[in-house]
């Protein structure tokens, strides 16, 4: 079972076997100088040296005292009760019986009773309980340099025989102390070595656990560009797909001599070429999910202005895009309403001009995509709202749907499309 461990000054308490060990130390030390005092207290008695005799008493006080104080967890107070205790016994009783009977010989186990008491990372507690010590062997000294003795009147016979019996005495308490510190060593080593084998195993399992991490890292790793591989394979079979279908409705629209079939097959092979430009793009770069929509407008107007090259005009084209990358499902019809709307506008705003622009903007709102399209054409006639019964303005409508949008047209020197809908990642 594990014992209490106490920390007056921070208010905190744990569980230790170090905290068990040391607590059975400051037991076995009360005890132990319970039961050297008792034979002194007899002996003070029975030669009523009655000063000596209080002295005895009041330290064995102290060490009962101390031991309720660790019975109650209170440990600071019961080793600053046993330094105290300690350190005044030998003090006064130096005093009382004078060097000749050898009291103070019980200051050579200081060292062994602080490092005893106290956790080596007690570092200031050790420092003021040496110098408690300390400031007691110097008092004692200094008295004794002056030849002072409380008591006068001790026979030279009892002296003579109280020198030896310390001396044994304190040889006895120290080796006693050697064996509580090494038996308290010997369990903390114990101690130490289980956490140790504890640590190793879970280290072991820790390093198992990252091998077999990385392991399914690496599998993973390999799926993913598996399904990559796949994925790109995809675009490219159906950018192949699309460009069989817009070669035959190209070499249909070469064969056909009929002016408005013409225009019918060249419209759907733009908007098939439209498609087919985002899964190229797709294909190519290492992103097989996502599209780079700013760069994808401008590879797409390059393949307009190519298809109305002959035009009688030359429309000067502007884009500002920021760098906003589309996933397939949103980049589609985008791309699909950028190509009707660009085519509309060489087929319909530019009549009769000479001086043709066409300015493209794209950008983020906070969460959503704006795409402005701009031309400096004649306009949307509203009296007559042709535009608006073309197959091109009904494939705009079904586009903004598709996205999920709004869209506003606007007549301001020429037509303006303005698109708004959310960016999904």
């Amino acid at each position: 079972m594990e014992a209490y461990n106490d920390n007056i000054h921070s208010g905190t308490k744990y569980f230790s076997v170090e905290g068990t060990s040391r607590i059975k130390i400051l037991n076995r030390f009360n005890l132990l100088c319970i039961t050297y005092s008792l034979p002194f207290i007899v002996f003070s008695f029975w030669f009523k040296f009655y000063q000596s005799a209080t002295v005895f008493l009041v330290g064995l006080i102290f060490y009962l005292i101390s031991h309720r104080c660790i019975q109650q967890l209170y440990l600071d107070t019961a080793k600053v009760l046993i330094l105290v205790a300690t350190g005044l016994s030998v003090f006064y009783l130096s005093l009382l019986y004078g060097f000749d009977s050898g009291f103070h010989l019980y200051y050579f186990t200081s060292p062994l009773i602080v490092f005893s008491i106290f956790d080596f990372t007690e570092k200031r507690k050790i420092f003021f309980g040496f110098l408690l010590h300390l400031s007691f062997v110097v008092t004692l000294i200094c008295l004794n340099s002056a030849d002072f003795r409380m008591l006068s009147d001790v026979p030279y016979q009892i002296n003579k025989v109280l020198y030896p019996v310390n001396i044994v005495l304190a040889l006895s308490f120290c080796l006693l102390l050697v064996a509580f510190f090494s038996e308290f060593n010997n369990k903390v080593n114990e101690q130490l070595s289980i956490s140790n084998k504890d640590l190793e195993v879970k280290h072991q399992l820790l390093l198992t656990e990252i091998n077999e991490r990385r392991e399914t890292e690496s599998k993973l790793h390999i799926l993913l560009k598996d399904k990559e591989t796949l994925l790109s394979e995809t675009h490219h079979r159906v950018k192949n797909n699309l460009a069989v279908v817009s070669g035959m409705l190209d070499l249909q629209a070469m064969m056909n001599e009929d002016k408005r079939i013409k225009d019918i097959l060249n419209d759907s092979r733009s908007r098939i070429k439209s498609m087919s430009l985002i899964h190229e793009a797709l294909y190519k770069y290492e992103n097989v999910s996502q599209i780079e929509f700013g760069k994808y407008i401008a590879t797409l107007l390059q393949e307009i202005q190519k298809t109305y090259q002959a035009a009688a005009f030359t429309v000067k084209i502007s884009i500002e895009a920021e760098k906003i990358f589309l996933n397939v499902i949103q980049a589609i019809p985008c791309g699909l309403l950028v190509n009707e709307v660009i085519t509309n506008c060489y087929k319909h705003a530019f009549l009769k001009q000479t001086h043709c622009e066409i300015n493209i903007k794209f950008y983020e709102e906070g969460k959503n995509c704006v795409l402005m399209i701009t031309d400096n054409g004649k306009g949307i006639n509203r009296d007559v709202d042709l535009y608006s019964k073309s197959i091109g303005m009904t494939l705009i409508d079904a586009f903004v749907k598709q996205l999920k949008g709004n869209h506003q047209i606007i007549n301001d020197n020429g037509t303006k499309l303005v698109l708004t809908f959310e960016h999904s990642l």
